[in-house]
């Protein structure tokens, strides 16, 4: 099958593998049908080391994808081949003290699709996964839709954990698909005031376009300065979805005291720094947002009942003889990139 790996720093390319075997009887072969290019997957195309962890080359990345069932193992009675469904990347034991706690998302043994040294990922023509994982579409969700659904996940996940009021003040700090989706949520909610910063400038207009009622690149403006004299006491929370040093000093300056600082992106270094006198002086809560806990279903049903419109996130499609093409668009930003995707 054709296989798009990572082979080094800024390297993509196209290679044939071996079909995957069904590892189990309750496992299930995919023809892999979108497959999108997570921020996290071009952690991994942009660095040598991710979170003090060297990637090891050549590596096969994805699990952002909708799929249709090619076989299915001999104890999975819900599928049979043609289903198209929706893949929760995560895979967890069911049985540590994590899972057993309803912390499946933090399980001890976890295997996440994509992950290097876990499991291989969906940027290929077939993949395996656990029956359990998959959810059939209904015909009212496209394919396209559902590959969105799991960034919609991660951000209602971290809406989730937010614990918000309806009048709460709040930054989404990097704009890219995850921080959209989270600007569409908070307005879902009911939230009016939002505030949102990215660096590039297709993305603030993106950002408005999801609902932010004020949004400025940091290369153009002082965010901070900005939406202080516009909030002067501070926002309840902030949400930082970029991962970067910048926008976390930011997230510092932005929180009232009292507030709620959501950390959703993942930093490429393995470590980060806090103003911590700061932090403490406002007594701030810092909540880290791993992936997401069992949101991908419910992400499906706002996308099924029309509250949440995600299809638009999708700007650039890909074949997958376009690897390097695709990544390197994705993770230069190139030509108002949103969300890039590969379509087979």
């Amino acid at each position: 099958m054709k296989a798009v790996l990572l082979t080094g720093l800024r390297q993509a390319q196209l290679q044939e593998k071996p079909e995957p075997e069904l590892p189990e009887q309750h496992w299930v072969l995919l023809r892999t049908k979108v497959a999108g290019i997570c921020g996290s997957d071009l952690h991994y195309f942009i660095s040598e080391s991710v979170g003090g962890e060297k990637v090891p080359y050549p590596c096969l990345v994805g699990h952002e994808c909708s799929a249709e069932v090619v076989r299915v193992g001999s104890a999975v009675r819900q599928l049979q081949p043609g289903d198209r469904v929706a893949v929760e990347p995560s895979i967890s034991c069911g049985v540590c003290d994590q899972c057993l706690a309803g912390r499946f998302h933090t399980c001890r043994k976890i295997k996440f699709l994509g992950h290097p040294g876990e499991l291989d990922g969906c940027l290929a023509e077939y993949f395996v996964m656990p029956a359990g994982n998959l959810i059939k579409l209904p015909p009212s969700i496209t394919l396209e839709e559902a590959m969105l659904a799991e960034p919609l996940s991660i951000a209602l996940h971290a809406l989730n954990l937010a614990g918000l009021g309806p009048n709460d003040r709040v930054a989404v700090l990097g704009t890219g698909p995850i921080g959209l989706c989270l600007i569409m949520l908070l307005r879902h909610q009911g939230l009016s005031q939002i505030f949102a910063t990215d660096r590039s400038e297709a993305r603030v207009r993106a950002a408005l376009q999801a609902g932010a009622s004020w949004a400025a690149s940091v290369e153009q403006e002082d965010v901070v300065q900005e939406i202080l004299s516009r909030q002067p006491l501070g926002l309840e929370a902030v949400f930082e979805v970029s991962g970067d040093q910048e926008a976390i000093d930011q997230s510092v300056d932005l929180v009232r005291p009292g507030g709620r600082i959501i950390q959703v992106g993942i930093p490429v270094p393995e470590r980060v720094s806090y103003q911590i006198a700061r932090l403490r002086r406002k007594e701030v809560t810092i909540i880290n947002s791993r992936r997401q806990n069992r949101c991908l279903e419910p992400a499906l049903e706002l996308i099924q009942d029309k509250k949440i419109e995600v299809s638009w996130l999708l700007t650039h499609r890909f074949r997958l003889e376009e690897a390097q093409q695709a990544f390197t668009t994705a993770a230069d930003r190139l030509d108002g990139v949103l969300k890039a995707a590969f379509v087979l």
